[in-house]
């Protein structure tokens, strides 16, 4: 954490562009803690798994009841799927299930997930570029947690973690951006390119190792050892920023220059899932990729971003089976969600 002389906890936030509201679509602040005596979780015995568990479990209830300790294996199958698809827990918390455990907020902004790859994995979320919102659920919980914790950590290093990676700060700041007028206008390769130069990590909508569908991108810092919190966030935040910007200006180019272009994807997208009988999550990701920025760019009716980010969550496996009320095969789930998605942007027109 760092804090002012008046003991808050602050980090300073460069200006952020307006058009970030519809191509920042979230940010993620995520702390890796560990305790100290304690072996690492991939280390560890499912008793020792369960130790920790319990001293988090403690903690969480002197300091923030209200979040409440959930243990992985006693999850649903259909809600785990769920909590992954909205990005609040991890896969890889799900295959640690013994000694595993989740504590999430109705709001969705703070999530705590126990035993993944670390002890403590604190993270905040937020909307659009506001990673000080983010950064802020994150720090508060877990300077609340460190008053009954003990965490590892040494004075040359900083908070010691199970990835070499993770060192230091042991924080992690990334933000969810929507790329598809750079991709349109072939200068994406470009983009990504330079931010693994200025040492991000450029990831898909699912994480580590996952592709960049429906041009969605996940951008991070790599470093969290040599700079501090502040630091971390802030250079994020301007990096993000400045392809917010870009990816902006693609999008007036697009519509200057290409119009042709960005009519035919709009339309293709469009008529597919308006008229589909099967479509794979993969397949309806990469046409609502192409709606949402019709909708951002204010050239579909009946139409908003957040309609189509509701989309997005809605036609995934776990919740579209739980809306629905069914648990259905992968064929049977390919029939719902095109019938799903038919429905939902039957009234839609394009504007051009």
């Amino acid at each position: 954490m760092m804090l002012t002389p008046e003991g808050q906890a602050v980090v300073p936030q460069p200006a952020v562009p307006a058009e970030a509201v519809t191509i920042a679509m979230s940010c993620r602040v995520r702390l890796a803690r560990n305790l100290a005596g304690e072996r690492f979780p991939d280390w560890a015995t499912e008793r020792d798994r369960e130790r920790v568990l319990g001293a988090v479990r403690e903690a969480l209830r002197k300091e923030a009841p209200e979040l409440g300790m959930v243990p992985v294996a006693g999850v649903e199958a259909r809600e785990r799927d769920i909590l992954c698809e909205s990005h609040l827990i991890s896969k890889e918390l799900l295959e640690r299930a013994a000694g595993g455990g989740m504590a999430v907020a109705q709001d969705g902004t703070v999530c705590v997930m126990v035993n993944e790859e670390d002890h403590l994995r604190i993270q905040g979320f937020a909307q659009g570029l506001d990673m000080q919102a983010a950064w802020r659920c994150a720090d508060e919980l877990d300077t609340r947690l460190e008053r009954h914790l003990a965490y590892a950590w040494s004075p040359r290093l900083g908070y010691l973690t199970a990835c070499p990676s993770n060192v230091g700060t042991g924080l992690r700041a990334g933000v969810m951006l929507h790329l598809l007028g750079l991709r349109l206008l072939g200068e994406i390769d470009p983009v990504v390119s330079a931010l693994e130069r200025m040492r991000l990590l450029v990831r898909g909508i699912g994480g580590e190792g996952s592709e960049a569908a429906g041009q969605i991108y996940q951008v991070s810092n790599m470093d969290t050892l040599g700079t501090d919190e502040a630091g971390i966030i802030r250079r994020v935040t301007r990096i993000c920023s400045e392809v917010v910007r870009q990816e902006h200006n693609a999008r007036v180019r697009l519509l200057q220059e290409s119009p042709l272009v960005l009519v035919d994807c709009l339309a293709r997208s469009l008529s597919v899932l308006q008229n589909a009988r099967l479509l794979t999550t993969a397949e309806a990701l990469e046409f609502l990729s192409s709606l949402r920025l019709g909708a951002a760019m204010g050239l579909c009716t009946r139409l908003k971003v957040s309609d189509v980010d509701a989309l997005i969550l809605m036609m995934q496996p776990g919740h579209l089976q739980k809306g629905l009320g069914a648990v259905m095969t992968s064929d049977e789930r390919d029939e719902m969600r095109a019938d799903f998605l038919s429905r939902k942007v039957a009234r839609v027109k394009l504007k051009c």
